[in-house]
């Protein structure tokens, strides 16, 4: 996939959202992914992500938006970690963290998605999509612990 590509696919899969079955369904990925994790704050590390953030605390509203020492970064994609990088700086600058999290519902590339995003413990993809392949289950997502 080149650059083109992965910018119009990060774009289709945002838009996608101003359709309520695709926020709905972004949003029940969000929350199978984080599902038996207990007493965390959700920080949106976009705006799509934040609109994704609502609809989760819309559909269980023991979800709670904000920053805590327990916090998951959520994004909507990912290509370079850059935007869940900084979300996941905002969080350690406001508080002492336990751990920091990041939940992304698509991963735009066909990196082998090992990442180390600076400021993040831990990341899981509830998706993976990608020009070749087509999306997991948010039960088959990939956890990858950061060095």
């Amino acid at each position: 996939m080149d650059l083109a590509e992965l910018v119009l696919r990060g774009n289709s899969l945002v838009r996608a959202h101003d359709e309520a079955p695709d926020l709905r369904a972004s949003a029940s990925s969000f929350l199978d992914c984080v599902a038996g994790w207990e007493s965390f704050t959700v920080e949106a590390a976009s705006p799509a992500a934040e609109r994704v953030l609502g609809a989760a605390m819309m559909l269980n509203p023991d979800i709670r938006g904000g920053r805590s020492r327990r916090t998951v970064v959520l994004d909507v994609n990912i290509a370079s970690g850059t935007l869940v990088a900084n979300a996941a700086r905002r969080v350690r600058e406001a508080v002492e963290t336990d751990w920091l999290i990041a939940v992304v519902v698509n991963s735009l590339t066909d990196a082998d998605l090992r990442w180390n995003i600076d400021g993040v413990d831990s990341l899981f993809v509830c998706h993976h999509s990608s020009s070749s392949e087509g999306s997991q289950s948010a039960h088959d997502g990939v956890g990858v612990t950061s060095v």
